[in-house]
């Protein structure tokens, strides 16, 4: 849906970038094609305003300039890149475990990452079973275009912008963070409750563990070293991130078809001109 949002514009509303759907103006392609049928609905200098605007977020675009999307995205539309902005490849699906809830002062224990490639995680003091140390994680954010969390703006992005403040992190890529998402797509809850309602199942062993838990699971492990925890705390981060994929691509459908597959009618733009062409030519 990417390029068939035109709410990037300046002064655009929801119900302006329905009336162009409505009239079959599509995409960005469509509206630079069919630029007076977009002046006929928008106005001369709202169009030309938004005409503008899609250049450059075309440019954006094929130059795989996160910046710039970072920058002009409306936040609230953010989950329309989740499709049509990069390859999955290059969408990593992130969850943090912590010795608690202060940024800053609580320490990350583990960072869950998954994108198309597999699966991996970042574990403080001594990796186990093939996981990678903490301070390897900025390196592979720098490969990815777009990041998905469940409540990462509150929570997962403070801690790691604090706990990687000595190189200067920063979230500098396009960021949907799903619970809001969610919540328009009117599910309530915490990911786990929101899961249930898309019948989006866990592993019998992890199902029934939350922040509090995995908590202790991460107590157990560096006051015990009792790898069996170690595992079903690893197990449970690296879950949060992949369940994140069906949860997306379900909210996104929802909103998908509540935004724009009512609204979005097609036409046949050289039918008409054509028709319009024998009638006064």
């Amino acid at each position: 849906m990417l390029t068939a949002s035109f709410i990037v514009g300046k002064g655009m509303t929801e119900d302006l970038e329905r009336a162009l759907w409505a009239r079959g103006i599509l995409d960005w392609d469509l509206a630079r094609e069919h630029a007076v049928e977009v002046g006929e609905i928008l106005g001369t200098q709202r169009a030309n305003k938004l005409l503008e605007t899609l250049a450059l977020a075309r440019t954006a675009r094929d130059k795989g300039d996160a910046a710039w999307f970072h920058a002009h995205w409306p936040k609230e539309h953010l989950w329309r890149m989740w499709r049509g902005w990069c390859e999955p490849v290059q969408c990593g699906l992130l969850d943090i475990e912590t010795t608690g809830l202060t940024a800053g002062f609580d320490q990350v224990t583990v960072i869950g990452l998954v994108c198309a490639e597999g699966k991996a995680a970042y574990v403080a003091g001594a990796p186990q079973d093939g996981h990678e140390p903490l301070d390897r994680f900025p390196e592979r954010l720098r490969q990815l275009r777009l990041l998905g969390t469940f409540n990462g703006i509150n929570f997962d992005l403070p801690f790691l912008e604090k706990h990687f403040r000595g190189i200067n992190l920063k979230f500098d890529l396009p960021h949907i963070d799903w619970m809001y998402p969610a919540r328009q797509a009117g599910l309530n809850g915490g990911l786990k409750d929101m899961e249930k309602q898309l019948g989006i199942g866990r592993e019998a062993d992890i199902k029934d563990v939350r922040g509090n838990i995995a908590v202790q699971l991460w107590a157990q492990w560096k006051q015990q070293g009792d790898l069996a925890a170690y595992r079903r705390l690893t197990t449970y981060c690296i879950a949060d991130c992949a369940n994140l994929r069906p949860f997306a691509d379900a909210v996104y459908d929802r909103l998908w078809a509540k935004a724009y597959g009512q609204h979005a009618r097609q036409v046949d733009f050289a039918a008409i001109k054509g028709q319009q062409q024998s009638i006064f030519g």
